[in-house]
């Protein structure tokens, strides 16, 4: 059975080749009818085939790190023709930072990109971030939505944080922005935990989160 080039592409960084990988991204872009959405889906699940290796100790830390290396550097290939299909007015502003104690910014950086093809300005505070960063971004920017990502358990304790502090100084801010939470680990309850209005482990679907609470807001 022929394999077409999206399942050679996820096989590709399932077999850590980065030359192969990088062709296949670039040869995707010029075809018609395939999408960067559908490239990054691609890898995302290419992505979560590698780590359930390494949980089989099929792969070492490195195939791992280098898988993510890999989705980086596709995801460079495919921003800009993310940013070329956003045109028109601002949807909105989103505020985005992965939460104090956690470094990771993958799963950031492809939620970022998708959100800025669907119009949408981005302030993207990195990683590491404290919730004391947010409330000061929240102050500057009056951001319509604020998201949070994480990706370990102790990320749960800066969200919760984060939530908080935004709450508290609702009066103050003159509104009290929706938080989002994402992250391949979080779910409803953790949701619930932190107090946030919403979740999700899709980067398309958190665009539409975003979009349903702006439109409420504005609404």
């Amino acid at each position: 059975m022929k394999v077409g080039p999206l399942e050679s592409l996820r096989s590709a960084i399932i077999e850590l080749d980065e030359d192969r990988s990088l062709a296949l991204a670039n040869e995707l872009l010029a075809q018609e009818g395939v999408t960067p959405h559908s490239i990054l889906t691609v890898c995302q699940d290419a992505l979560r085939v590698v780590g359930e290796r390494y949980e089989r100790e099929e792969y070492f830390i490195s195939g791992l790190i280098m898988a993510g290396e890999l989705f980086k550097e596709v995801l460079e290939i495919v921003q800009p023709s993310y940013e070329q299909m956003a045109h028109g007015e601002s949807t909105g502003t989103i505020l985005l930072g992965t939460v104090a104690k956690d470094i990771h910014d993958i799963g950031k950086n492809l939620f970022a990109t998708s959100l800025r093809s669907y119009g949408f300005d981005v302030v993207d505070l990195g990683v590491d971030v404290s919730p004391e960063r947010f409330l000061d971004e929240v102050r500057r920017t009056k951001a319509g939505v604020v998201c949070l990502s994480g990706l370990i358990t102790i990320a749960f304790d800066g969200m919760k944080r984060t939530t908080d502090l935004l709450r508290a100084h609702e009066r103050q801010l003159g509104y009290c922005p929706p938080v989002v939470l994402g992250g391949a680990i979080v779910d409803g309850r953790v949701c619930e935990y932190v107090g946030a209005d919403s979740w999700s482990t899709d980067a398309v679907e958190g665009v539409r989160i975003c979009q349903r609470l702006l439109g409420d807001r504005t609404g």
